[in-house]
């Protein structure tokens, strides 16, 4: 077929399921690097002509760490962490053999192009940004990617990813290039927000621990005197190591129970995991991440006023001890995912910080919670905020009797004798300070 009548009428499409076996067999075949195991989301393609496959393509998740790219972007490490679904890889590009003519590998990259971000929203409900790839200079020139409006940034330092965290050096530095695929697409992913239809991606982005290896030993060490409730000696993890895994993913706003502790605990490397005090498996001498089984047991039998202390003791040593605050609030949530569990919390006004937390018991409510709360929340000399459910007058009581404090209540409109007399003494009614709708403040 002359040149002209194939660039004219390839086309590029997904491969379908039962096409896989076939695609995955040419690669395998005719690439030098194989099919591989693509890494995260992924699309496939094939270039055609009157039904004729003439090129491959193939696209996966963008690499974790390349200081060029990072750099052509722009963007933060966690700024990075968060957008890297943003990014992807073209991780294999083949010509078939006997099928190339000339500008015809510019010409299915130009095409595929077109259609990829639409197609990674379809697949995926989020588009990209920018695509990169690499290139063996021992092999090929890179003239398709220049050709298609890549740019080249510079050479890889020689490593590949094998597992997780693990590389292994190949030898073989490859060219990097890098490609927007939209106009003002690395001012866009080194924003300080998102456009709207991009923030699903960043938003669906599962939280890792940051904190690095000695700063895990410093919180471990002040959850080494919780008194551990197995017995033994011969536990993989240990007891403080679990709690300071439980603290660092609770910070980084996992909260939905031991599921998502372990999911968490997955994204540890061998370092942090040496850190925590857990033990390598005797045989492959790798340290395995922590599982539901073992967050559930830790969460069930640990007692909650010993580990209370801990993370207050906790939060002094990281953030430095807190002054006495002015105003404290009091508020009650019932824990998403607990099935019905809730908890009153008593937050500093002026910093936001955690003082400390009472269970509801069963068959009770916030009240007597919020009571037993009070007396070792540290309170005396502040202003204690509450909502209109803990307006009674035992809680007023002991706040300024016991505790040496001052109150702000609110007051709704079911609590009628009580707002009648609020708007006796502070004539509320006559000068229109409180409307009748609104709630009124109860002030000490």
């Amino acid at each position: 077929m002359p040149e002209r009548e194939i660039l004219e009428g390839v086309a590029v499409r997904l491969v379908t399921d039962g096409e896989r076996k076939r695609y995955d067999g040419l690669l395998d075949e005719q690439h030098y690097l194989k099919s591989g195991q693509l890494v995260g989301e992924q699309l496939r393609y094939v270039a055609e002509c009157c039904g004729r496959w003439l090129a491959l393509l193939s696209w996966s998740a963008g690499s974790f760490h390349l200081a060029d790219r990072d750099e052509w972007i722009g963007w933060s490490g966690e700024q990075r962490r968060r957008r890297l679904p943003l990014v992807v890889n073209n991780s294999r590009f083949l010509i078939l053999e006997g099928e190339g003519c000339p500008n015809l590998a510019s010409r299915v990259m130009g095409l595929c192009l077109r259609r990829l971000c639409a197609d990674w929203e379809a697949a995926y409900a989020h588009g990209v940004l920018a695509a990169e790839s690499f290139v063996d200079p021992q092999l090929f020139r890179g003239t398709a990617y220049q050709a298609s409006g890549w740019l080249r940034l510079g050479e890889t330092r020689g490593y590949s990813r094998v597992r997780g965290e693990y590389y292994t050096a190949h030898d073989r530095p490859k060219h990097l290039y890098v490609r927007e695929l939209r106009d003002g697409a690395r001012a866009m992913l080194s924003a300080e927000r998102l456009p709207e239809e991009f923030l699903r991606a960043e938003l669906r982005q599962k939280a890792r621990c940051r904190t690095c290896a000695p700063e895990l030993r410093t919180v471990r060490g002040h959850f080494e005197r919780l008194a551990d409730y197995r017995t033994g000696a011969n536990w993989r993890y240990s007891h403080s190591g679990l709690l300071t895994l439980v603290f660092c993913a609770a910070v980084s706003g996992v909260s939905r129970g031991q599921r998502d502790l372990a999911e968490y605990a997955e994204g540890l490397g061998q370092g942090q995991l040496r850190a925590l005090g857990f033990r390598p498996d005797r045989g492959t001498r790798v340290i395995p991440h922590p599982k539901e089984t073992s967050f559930f047991r830790l969460l069930s039998r640990t007692d909650p006023a010993e580990l209370q202390q801990a993370l207050l003791k906790c939060l002094d040593s990281l953030l430095g001890a807190e002054e006495r605050p002015e105003a404290v609030i009091i508020d009650g949530k019932a824990l998403r995912g607990s099935r019905g569990v809730q908890l009153v919390s008593a937050f500093s006004a002026d910093t936001g910080r955690w003082l400390g937390s009472e269970t509801v018991e069963d068959k009770s409510n916030e009240i007597p919670a919020a009571r037993r709360l009070l007396e070792r929340a540290g309170t005396e000399g502040a202003l204690v905020l509450t909502d209109a459910l803990h307006t009674q007058s035992l809680t007023a009581r002991e706040i300024v009797q016991d505790c040496g404090a001052d109150y702000l209540m609110t007051v709704k409109a079911n609590q009628k004798g009580l707002r009648k007399t609020l708007g006796q003494i502070y004539g509320a009614h006559k000068t229109g300070a409180f409307p009748p709708s609104d709630g009124l403040a109860a002030a000490r």
